[in-house]
C-alpha cells in the first residue's frame, strides 16, 4: 500500500466517523452466513480506505468533500492549486495525487471482484434450491426488492456516467455517498414451504432467480462498460519509447506477459462461442444451451475482471498469481467453456479471503 505524509490524510477524524460512514445498512444481518459476513467486512474495509483517502485528496486540493475533477490529466489547474497546510512543490503535489488516485482504483477494482463473487455465490445458492426438491420452497422478506435496489443503481450509475469522467472517480463518490451502490443483498428467510404464521409476503424461489439473474445482467453492462483506455497521446508515447509494465517486482515481467497472451487467446475463443451464442438465441434454447450460455456470461465477467486487474497503476505478485488462477480455471473444450467454481462454504470464503488480500 502506498504511504503518504500524515498531514496529507484526516487520520484523526477517519476512526469514529468513518466507521459511521461506512455502516452495513442491513441492520438484521444474518450472522450465520459466514460468506456474507466475510463479505461485508472486506467491503468495509475498502470504504474505510475510500473515506481515508477522500480525507486525503480533499486535504490536497483544499476541498471539503470529493469533489475532484474526473481526470488529473485534463485539470492541470487542480493540481496547481495553492493548499494552506502543506508546502509541496508542484511535482511533490502531482505525485501524491497520483499515489491518492492509485489507492482509489485499488478501491474500486477490489470491491468490483469482491461483489462478483458473492454474486455468484447468490446465484448458485438459489439457484441450486431452484432445482432441488426445495424448489417448492419461499423466501420471506423484501429479498426480491433488495436486488431489484441493487439492480436499479447499477443501471442509475451507467446513465450517470455517460456524461461523467472517469470510471474510478465516478464510482469512489457514488460509493463515499451511497453505500447500497455494488452492494450485494442478503438472501436469508428461506422456508421450505409456505407458513400462515410467518408476517411477511411470501415468495417463491424461482422469483428471487429471476431477480438475481436480472442483476448478474446490469453488472455484466457495468463491466463491460469500464474501459480504461490510455489518452491517444499516452499511446503514440508508449508505441515510440518501450516502457516497463507497472510491476512492483520487476522479475514478474514474464509472467505478465504470459497472461497477457493466455487472456487475449482466451477473449478469442470465447468472442467465437458468443457468435454461436447468438446463432442459439434464433431459436428455443434447450437446458444445456441456456446453461451454457450463462457460463459465457459469467466467464465473460471473469475475464473482463482479470484484464481489469492487469491495466492497474502497479501490480502485485500475489495479483499476477490470482489473475493466473482465474484463468487457468477456465476451460474451452468441444465448443463449450467451462469454469472451475469452489465447491464448499468454506472453500468460497477462503475465496473472498484472497480477493481482498490482494488489494491489502
Amino acid at each position: 500500500m502506498t504511504e503518504f505524509p500524515p498531514t496529507a490524510l484526516c487520520v484523526s477524524i477517519t476512526s469514529v466517523a468513518a466507521e459511521r460512514q461506512v455502516a452495513v445498512r442491513d441492520e438484521h444481518q444474518d450472522q450465520s452466513d459466514p460468506f456474507y459476513k466475510k463479505y461485508t467486512e472486506r467491503m468495509r474495509w475498502f470504504d474505510l480506505l475510500n473515506y481515508d483517502r477522500t480525507c486525503g485528496i480533499s486535504s490536497v486540493l483544499n476541498k471539503q468533500f470529493l469533489g475532484t475533477p474526473s481526470s488529473f490529466d485534463s485539470n492541470s489547474e487542480a493540481m496547481e492549486m495553492s493548499t494552506p497546510h502543506l508546502s509541496l512543490s508542484k511535482q511533490t503535489k502531482k505525485r501524491l495525487l497520483r499515489s491518492l488516485e492509485s489507492d482509489f482504483e485499488i478501491v474500486y477494482v477490489a470491491q468490483s471482484c469482491l461483489s462478483w463473487e458473492a454474486l455468484q455465490y447468490q446465484y448458485t445458492k438459489v439457484k441450486a434450491l431452484a432445482e432441488s426438491s426445495s424448489q417448492n420452497g419461499v423466501f420471506y422478506g423484501n429479498v426480491v426488492g433488495e436486488f431489484q435496489k441493487f439492480q436499479v443503481l447499477l443501471e442509475r450509475f451507467l446513465e450517470d456516467e455517460m456524461c461523467e469522467g472517469k470510471r474510478i472517480w465516478n464510482y469512489v463518490r457514488g460509493r463515499f455517498a451511497l453505500k447500497s451502490l455494488l452492494q450485494v443483498p442478503q438472501i436469508s428467510g428461506f422456508s421450505e414451504e409456505e407458513n400462515v404464521n410467518v408476517k411477511g409476503e411470501a415468495i417463491g424461489v424461482k422469483e428471487v432467480l429471476k431477480a438475481i439473474e436480472r442483476c448478474v445482467d446490469a453488472f455484466g453492462k457495468f463491466v463491460r462498460a469500464d474501459n480504461k483506455k490510455p489518452a491517444w497521446w499516452k499511446l503514440i508515447k508508449n508505441s515510440l519509447l518501450w516502457t516497463y509494465p507497472p510491476l512492483e517486482d520487476p522479475r514478474d515481467l514474464e509472467i505478465l506477459c504470459s497472461l497477457n497472451r493466455n487472456l487475449q487467446k482466451k477473449e478469442l475463443w470465447l468472442k467465437d462461442l458468443q457468435g454461436k451464442q447468438r446463432c442459439w438465441l434464433k431459436k428455443v434454447l434447450n437446458p444445456v444451451e441456456e446453461s451454457q450460455r450463462k457460463e459465457i456470461l459469467f466467464t465473460m465477467m471473469d475475464m473482463k475482471l482479470v484484464s481489469r486487474v492487469l491495466q492497474m497503476y502497479t501490480i502485485s505478485s500475489s495479483q499476477l498469481k490470482w489473475c493466473l488462477e482465474k484463468l487457468d480455471n477456465i476451460e474451452f473444450k468441444e465448443g463449450k467453456v467451462f469454469r472451475v467454481c469452489s465447491s464448499t462454504v468454506e472453500e468460497t470464503v477462503s475465496h473472498l479471503s484472497s480477493i481482498s488480500t490482494l488489494f491489502m
